[in-house]
């Protein structure tokens, strides 16, 4: 045996007991993760990629297993079970492989940024009415008005770290007939990053929808960055040419 075989051999074993122990055991775990039931494809940030993603007691949350060597990052978005994943929390310590936190996402959150360009991005809505507020007295009686609040939690990348109070946004079901607009009141942005890398959570209160809202496409201020422009629309059985027709907005 040559001197370069064995060293191949030695490294590949482990040169200490503890590097031999850790290849060790990154190997049985390979081994027994491919055989699981909890053993899934999934897409991590558009990127294909072989976890265990095991169940818990709330069923909107799991917790998701890199295979041996590999990490998963924080406030990672992951595509599985036809529904979306925010990784809101991860484990440190990957020497062996890397644990994290999902939450299931149940909005799709869209805006447009200063240089007027459109984002969408995936996070999780909750409630987050702790508390009623404003009180109106008209003599023997007093109406209590609740205010709505919730609660987002999403992803931190280069876009969403450029959201800051007062920022708007359209957070409601899109079949229904009369949305609703919040504004960013708390932009909580150091909580839950580490490295750069992690998840914001944010606090927003109803306010009312205006004119520069598109709620069609579900994006608050749509209009401050794209004007409405005003056509002419002919009469029936009229050119558009004449002077006729009545002025809309589109």
């Amino acid at each position: 045996m040559t001197w370069e075989q064995y060293c191949s051999r030695a490294e590949a074993r482990g040169l200490t007991r503890r590097d031999a122990l850790l290849k060790r055991t990154k190997r049985n775990l390979l081994n027994k993760e491919i055989d699981s039931l909890s053993f899934h494809k999934v897409l991590i940030d558009e990127e294909e990629r072989q976890v265990t993603i095991i169940d818990s007691d709330n069923l909107n949350e799991k917790r998701i297993i890199s295979l041996p060597g590999e990490d998963l990052k924080c406030g990672a978005l992951v595509e599985w079970m036809n529904n979306y994943w925010l990784i809101t929390k991860r484990d440190a310590n990957n020497e062996v492989n890397t644990r994290a936190k999902l939450r299931q996402c149940n909005y799709l959150l869209k805006w447009v940024d200063e240089e007027h360009i459109i984002h969408e991005q995936w996070c999780v809505v909750e409630d987050g009415t702790k508390y009623l507020t404003g009180e109106m007295e008209d003599r023997n009686f007093i109406v209590t008005r609740g205010d709505a609040r919730i609660a987002i939690t999403i992803g931190r990348n280069e876009h969403t770290a450029k959201l800051h109070r007062e920022c708007r946004f359209i957070v409601d079901d899109p079949n229904s007939l009369v949305k609703m607009a919040f504004l960013l009141t708390k932009p909580l942005k150091i909580g839950w990053t580490y490295n750069n890398e992690g998840v914001f959570s944010f606090v927003l209160q109803e306010v009312v929808t205006t004119e520069d809202d598109n709620l069609e496409l579900g994006i608050a201020d749509y209009y401050k960055h794209f004007p409405r422009v005003l056509v002419e629309e002919p009469e029936l059985g009229k050119d558009i040419s004449e002077e006729t027709g009545k002025k809309v907005w589109l």
